[in-house]
């Protein structure tokens, strides 16, 4: 029969073989997108949603590029070779060195926007004193050294078009070079920063191309070859530079923690058989990577580099298995002697400990099923990953393994008679600790970690910004005038025209804040043009001015006759007003675009309003909250309230899975032992979350993660010191050495530069520890 079955399980791993060599090389399932780390939301709102869309997709579908220097024509110089290098390279699908308008396009466009963009203090001459209107476009039509129009004066005899140009670019800080079309801007530092911007294709961020570091690498490198600084900023450029170093750190990781692992375990066997070993980690890790593959379809680094960390744990069982050969015989000083327990059968050995590890399995993969329904991508993919990497390590040790160890034979090896004094040793101390000085000090020390502890989450944790990435950010962010800090407005109303009215009373609630420093400037539709309703009462305006001969006089005196000058009011109040999404068409509006959402919902049109230097969010928010209809969106802030309800989530889960481990042990060991054996990984956990508030650690979603970890390894000794049938030192050597091993994987977390990953690291290192001390007090000769 257990031939049967090692061929079942050998085929079905070969199947699995197969499965992840074809999926690895005919599809892309190694997912890098920093956004797929996001919790899912069970209802969330169209509106936010669909900003959050708008934002994530200008953000990773562009890298920005900078090139400066104090002498302008090495700037312009630089970015045209980078530019040309960019084409090149083929990484992306369009790049952007320079603006080349088309003139009668532009002429065009800026006659049908004329009217619509024309400025309030315009809009209020033409009403309240159309002369003084006519007699400041009068002295600009004469003036040579007034600022130039695109359109010549018969092309625009009311001069609504010279405003256009103005609003097309509400960033002022950048202006435009007209000999070779380069966007520039001139730095505080004296350095003139001209703009490249390279467009990558829509929803696709490029964070798995490996090119793309690479050719940023040799932009900054021809840069610094013509002497000028470089600036790079783009969602892109940080996801491929998270890519690279979680693939890095899981490398290292992987190979020092195979290093250290294998050479503990030639230390203790003084066997090479002891390599057999890796075939459990093999398949439990072929396991866990094809599974994630059939349930998610890709998976995410992230759970690479903490899937990693299973080395330790995926070589439990084996050891468990196999540790007790040593302790065939026991040194007792200096002398050899053989001890009552029988010589260590492979087949034998695998039977007495099944029953144990058959528990273990089952209650540890059933705290990893029930966090498949948190709504955490990443916490599901890791659970799926983990739990079937078990299984599939179970599978291994059971079946695989006593074959290939039928004729070992353990020898004499100082780790038996290092364990033995150990198990002396805790004997003695545990005598000690319970006398009531000691447990006063725990209980102390408990209580004040317990009440220090920090339990908080923060997006930042999740991911490792480099910090010259950021400050690099932050300053093409002062170089631009943008805000990149997340935050900003969201407003709806039941049409366009409403929209735009909305906006606009939104504005004068925040106008104020900017007088008081509170705001730096903001930036929002009705900025750009005014209401189809408004544009009509201008219109209205308009033919009664066709009647009034006298206020238009100073163009008049000019030379200009006054029926030209009422056919050309008459032609602008008969021409079709402009909508919202009509105008945002034209390449003018560009800018504009990002901030119209349309219609998310039947009835609700929505757009963004952008905060520029924000200094008192309070204030911001209380301002915004008294108009009706619009929401504060600080993405960050939500971000870290939903990890806060995934992390409770999947805490009450836990508890859950605690109670059914009861459950299962209180009938498989009845209700004193299955508590006994509970109650290890409950204290290890709550141990750990004190020392994490003693050492001020956030106990952050991962750090949740970790605990859950602890307890399914808690579990997993309390199981094996109460039921396996070996003398309790050998048990207390098997624990010893499972627990060594997992730590090695876990201590390798904590050196991790990703926070989020370094936490994990540090909570199931220190809950191994608690672990392995509350496991061998339950162990009896």
């Amino acid at each position: 029969m257990m031939t049967t079955y090692r061929r079942a399980y050998t085929i079905f791993t070969a199947l699995l073989t197969l499965f992840l060599i074809y999926t690895v090389s005919t599809q892309n399932w190694l997912q890098t997108d920093l956004t797929a780390l996001l919790p899912s939301e069970q209802q969330p709102d169209a509106l936010l949603t669909a900003a959050d869309k708008a934002g994530e997709e200008q953000l990773n579908t562009q890298v920005i590029l900078l090139a400066g220097s104090k002498d302008a024509e090495t700037a312009f110089q630089t970015t045209s070779e980078i530019a040309a290098l960019w084409r090149k390279s083929g990484v992306f699908e369009q790049v952007d060195s320079s603006v080349t308008p088309d003139l009668d396009k532009v002429r065009k466009d800026i006659g049908k926007l004329g009217l619509a963009l024309l400025p309030n203090e315009q809009v209020r001459l033409l009403f309240e004193h159309p002369q003084a209107y006519f007699q400041a476009r009068a002295e600009a039509a004469v003036n040579p050294f007034a600022a130039p129009s695109p359109l010549s004066l018969e092309q625009d005899w009311l001069g609504f078009g010279r405003f256009v140009a103005g609003k097309a670019n509400p960033q002022s800080r950048l202006q435009w070079n007209m000999d070779n079309g380069m966007l520039f801007t001139e730095g505080d530092d004296g350095k003139t920063w001209v703009w490249l911007r390279g467009r990558l294709a829509a929803g696709d961020n490029f964070s798995g191309n490996d090119a793309l570091l690479p050719l940023m690498a040799e932009s900054r490198k021809l840069a610094k070859a013509k002497g000028a600084d470089t600036l790079a900023a783009g969602g892109a450029l940080f996801a491929a530079a998270s890519k690279t170093e979680a693939e890095q750190e899981s490398r290292l990781m992987s190979t020092v923690g195979m290093l250290l692992t294998f050479a503990l375990l030639l230390w203790v066997f003084r066997s090479v058989r002891v390599f057999w070993l890796t075939l459990p980690l093999a398949a439990g890790m072929l396991t866990g990577l094809a599974a994630a593959l059939l349930f998610f379809g890709e998976v995410h680094i992230l759970t690479i580099v903490i899937g990693t960390s299973l080395v330790g744990m995926l070589v439990d069982f084996p050891l468990h298995w196999l540790a007790p050969s040593v302790f065939g015989t026991r040194v007792k000083n200096g002398k050899t002697a053989f001890s009552d327990d029988p010589v260590w059968q492979a087949e034998p050995a695998m039977k007495h400990v099944l029953p144990s590890f058959t528990v273990s399995l089952l209650i540890t993969v059933l705290g990893y099923a029930l966090l498949w329904f948190t709504p955490l991508p990443v916490l599901r993919q890791t659970a799926v990953f983990s739990g079937f990497a078990l299984a599939g390590a179970f599978g291994a040790t059971v079946l695989w393994l006593p074959p290939l160890f039928q004729r070992y034979r353990a020898k004499t090896v100082p780790f038996a008679a290092l364990t033995e004094r150990l198990y002396a040793l805790s004997g003695r101390l545990k005598i000690r600790l319970h006398k009531r000085g000691w447990l006063m000090v725990g209980s102390v020390l408990l209580a004040v970690g317990l009440w220090r502890s920090d339990w908080r989450d923060d997006i930042r944790q999740w991911v490792n910004m480099p910090s010259e990435m950021l400050a690099e950010v932050q300053r093409i962010g002062q170089l631009s005038g943008a805000d990149f800090g997340g935050k900003y407005l969201v407003a709806e109303a039941p049409s366009e025209d409403a929209l735009l009215m909305k906006t606009a009373e939104l504005g004068r609630a925040l106008q104020p804040l900017v007088a008081q420093g509170k705001l730096v400037s903001f930036q929002s539709p009705d900025q750009l043009l005014m209401p189809v309703s408004e544009q009509k009462k201008l219109q209205n305006r308009l033919r009664e001015l066709s009647k009034l001969p006298e206020s238009r006089q100073p163009l008049v005196d000019i030379g200009i006759p006054h029926k030209t000058l009422r056919n050309a009011l008459l032609q602008a109040a008969d021409a079709p007003p402009l909508t919202l999404a009509d105008a945002l068409k034209t390449d003018l509006a560009e800018a504009w675009r990002p901030l119209y959402l349309g219609e998310v919902e039947k009835g609700r049109f929505a757009a963004i309003v952008r905060l520029n230097g924000m200094t008192d969010d309070t204030a911001v928010r209380s301002a915004a909250q008294s108009v009706a209809g619009v929401h504060w969106a600080d993405k960050r802030a939500h971000l870290n309230d939903l990890f806060h309800h995934t992390r409770n989530q999947a805490a009450w889960l836990k508890l859950a899975s605690y109670a059914l481990a009861w459950l299962v042990l209180w009938r498989m060991f009845g209700m004193k032992r299955g508590t006994k054996i509970l109650a290890v990984p409950l204290a290890a956990a709550v141990c750990t979350v004190a020392v994490l508030g003693l050492a001020g650690i956030p106990v952050s979603l991962f750090a949740m993660f970790g605990l859950l970890l602890v307890s399914a390894i808690g579990v997993d000794y309390a199981v094996y010191a109460l039921t396996a049938r070996h003398s309790a030192p050998a048990r207390l050597g098997g624990m010893l050495l499972a627990a060594a091993t997992t730590a090695i994987s876990f201590a390798l977390l904590a050196l991790s530069g990703t926070p989020a990953v370094a936490a994990f690291g540090i909570t199931v290192t220190v809950g191994v520890a608690f672990n392995i001390w509350l496991a061998g007090a339950l162990l009896k000769d």
